[in-house]
């Protein structure tokens, strides 16, 4: 199976296709995902954007594993994490979840979400459009969708696997 990653659009254009393989009894629920990850995207938008270039206060957790281990924190990151993750338990409570803000539930469920819901929270507080929302949704621990949205500059770029 090869995964294609689709040119950047302006987030109110349809970028996938609508071809659909009706041998994989699989095609509609990747693309019944993908367009539950489009809207995962556009949840996070609405809880990102009005905290952009405001005054915002931040945070710092700890994170051992990286070189400096002190990374910054927003409630912009924080709300849009608790926006996706009850979207996706309330549409797909046996769904597992790893974030960036929160932690991990069910990671050995066969359809696994990431979420990094503010991708460069540096760039974020310092008012720099050089930040994105990040998400993923494995099957089987294999990435099978997976979206870049920036949406300051009205930017998402989707992955589907399988799809040109």
């Amino acid at each position: 199976t090869t995964s294609n990653l689709i040119q950047p659009h302006h987030h109110h254009q349809t970028i996938m296709n609508n071809h659909h393989d009706d041998t994989s009894s699989t095609s509609t629920t990747t693309e019944q995902l993908a367009s539950f990850a489009n809207e995962l995207a556009d949840e996070a938008r609405k809880v990102i954007l009005p905290y952009w270039r405001q005054p915002i206060e931040v945070e710092s957790k700890l994170e051992h594993d990286r070189p400096i281990a002190e990374s910054p924190v927003t409630i912009a990151d924080q709300l849009a994490e608790e926006t996706m993750r009850k979207l996706i338990e309330e549409r797909y409570p046996n769904h597992g979840i790893y974030g960036e803000e929160y932690g991990q539930v069910r990671t050995d469920a066969e359809y696994v979400w990431v979420l990094d819901p503010i991708d460069g929270t540096k760039s974020f507080i310092t008012g720099k459009p050089l930040f994105g929302t990040l998400i993923a949704c494995l099957k089987n621990g294999e990435p099978i969708i997976g979206v870049i949205d920036q949406c300051v500059l009205n930017e998402r770029w989707l992955g589907v696997v399988g799809k040109v």
